[in-house]
């Protein structure tokens, strides 16, 4: 989860950090694939932890207190059980489903369970 200050993004130059990393291994000798190790290097220094009650994570893998979810701003399905899936821990598909409209055309091709 990530909060960007777009104006502290544009004077620091992100993107161009970013790229120049990216250009940097374009033959793939320091890293074999993926985006997270540029990203680590451009955001390194320049993150700061978001304040765990208000991104509740582990929705997908483990047991959360109930009180945490009902403040939380952000509910986290990280992990491998996500609610749509049928492997989903069914004490919080209800959490998930109440936000998804599951007569939209697009959501009616998916295979939800």
């Amino acid at each position: 989860m990530n909060v960007f200050d777009l104006v502290e993004w544009r004077k620091r130059n992100v993107t161009g950090i970013y790229h120049y990393w990216q250009e940097k291994n374009v033959d793939r000798t320091l890293w074999k694939l993926g985006t997270l190790p540029p990203g680590l290097l451009t955001f390194h220094g320049l993150t700061h932890p978001l304040d765990p009650s208000w991104h509740v994570l582990g929705l997908g893998y483990t047991n959360v207190d109930q009180k945490l979810i009902n403040s939380g701003a952000v509910l986290h399905y990280n992990g491998n059980s996500k609610p749509w899936l049928k492997i989903g821990m069914e004490k919080y598909k209800a959490l998930w489903e109440e936000h998804v409209d599951y007569s939209h055309p697009l959501l009616q091709q998916c295979n939800f369970h």
